[in-house]
């Protein structure tokens, strides 16, 4: 959590440097893109953990309903 809170930050950091620096405006928006991208896979990595709980989607029988018979 600690990982995803701090690429988040350099995220925004550039993103504020972007501004403030237009002559460089793409090379921090760039990098910004990459502390994006890094935190997004510390977060995928997170939610693929053995402790994560499954999430089952419900089924249906097989065959004939007889609900919509009428």
């Amino acid at each position: 959590m600690k990982e995803i809170a701090r690429l988040r930050g350099l995220e925004a950091d550039c993103r504020k440097r972007a501004l403030s620096e237009p002559e460089k405006k793409w090379y921090w928006l760039a990098q910004a893109a990459k502390y994006q991208i890094q935190a997004n896979l510390v977060v995928a990595e997170n939610a693929t953990e053995p402790n994560t709980p499954e999430v089952r989607l419900a089924s249906w029988p097989i065959g004939m309903d007889e609900r919509r018979l009428h």
